[in-house]
């Protein structure tokens, strides 16, 4: 693998070829509100200073991986400098207060898109119009998840956003699926597997409280299948918004607990390094000792984050869904 770095300076606009000096270069995605950062060490050097906000790009074997500026510079007593950059996604950290009209998943993207000023393109496209809905002071992040999930619920198509080198892409999950098997004899070499139901839960309660008369209206969901296998396992959320009827409260229970009512599965992957490989993609798994989770004959698996090491040997760390 050949892995380039160049600095392009935010000062004097002067793009300098850095791969020399760089060690320890690590590429991280994920689907979960964050950014893509692009971590490495860099050596003293007279001709090159690197300054927050200096763009980094990054090739890897002559394909474009990584574009995005610096955010985190540290130094200890050693002549390294420490280097944290982010791609674009990172601007979806910022808030605002945003009234949406009833519209597509892809109009909140392009809207939120044009606002920051971010380049920007919509691969897969929804026909499913969200509600209408204020998000105040909320991060922009939160609006697109919220969006996604309102698609993924009534719609059944779960989509994400990523960089490509400075472009952020709105996609369709389908889009990422990869004909990459890993397992036994492909690829990994160790692999952690959690399942856990310590954090679900099997009834839900949705309480309205009148804040003049102090009367509650309580909405409940129950699977009563899993209360028999696990025992009741109950969470509680109230509602303040005076404008949400009773069909939409008995929704929220019944939405709350088919997000709640399941076995939470994990798996972490170490592996070797294959590129263009990243959050957002799907592998077919075949790991032998685990058939009777039912992940031994083929299961495809979501990669949710993926951590690239690139140094003399490249290895990946993967964080996957089982779907």
């Amino acid at each position: 693998m050949k892995l380039q770095v160049y600095e392009i300076s935010s000062r004097n606009r002067q793009k300098y070829d850095i791969s020399s000096i760089v060690s320890d270069p690590k590429w991280t995605t994920g689907l979960d509100s964050q950014a893509g950062t692009f971590e490495f060490g860099i050596e003293e050097d007279k001709a090159v200073f690197l300054r927050d906000g200096d763009i980094i790009e990054v090739l890897c074997d002559g394909k474009k991986s990584f574009r995005g500026k610096v955010f985190d510079r540290k130094k200890s007593k050693s002549k390294i400098w420490q280097i944290k950059t982010y791609d674009s996604l990172r601007y979806l950290q910022n808030k605002d207060t945003i009234v949406f009209d009833a519209n597509r998943l892809s109009d909140r993207f392009n809207k939120i898109c044009q606002l920051q000023g971010l380049p920007h393109k919509v691969l897969d496209q929804n026909s499913y119009n969200c509600a209408d809905k204020v998000e105040d002071n909320e991060s922009y992040f939160s609006m697109l998840e919220s969006a996604m999930q309102e698609v993924r619920d009534n719609n059944n198509a779960r989509f994400a956003i990523r960089d490509n080198f400075g472009t952020l892409e709105l996609f369709n999950l389908n889009r990422g699926v990869t004909k990459l098997i890993l397992g036994d004899k492909s690829l990994i070499s160790d692999y952690d597997y959690q399942a856990s139901i310590d954090g679900s839960y099997n009834a839900v309660k949705v309480i309205k409280e009148d804040s003049k008369t102090k009367q509650r209206q309580v909405f409940t969901a129950t699977n009563k299948g899993l209360i028999d296998r696990w025992g009741k396992l109950q969470m509680v959320e109230k509602v303040t918004d005076s404008d949400v009827n009773n069909a939409q409260l008995k929704q929220k229970a019944n939405d709350l607990l088919k997000a709640n009512a399941k076995e939470v599965r994990t798996l972490t992957l170490k592996a070797v390094g294959v590129f263009p490989l990243q959050a957002g993609n799907s592998v077919t798994l075949k790991i032998e000792a685990l058939q009777r989770e039912g992940i031994a004959n083929g299961s495809l698996a979501l990669i949710k984050k993926c951590v690239h090491n690139l140094s003399k040997d490249h290895t990946m760390d993967l964080e996957v869904e089982v779907l």
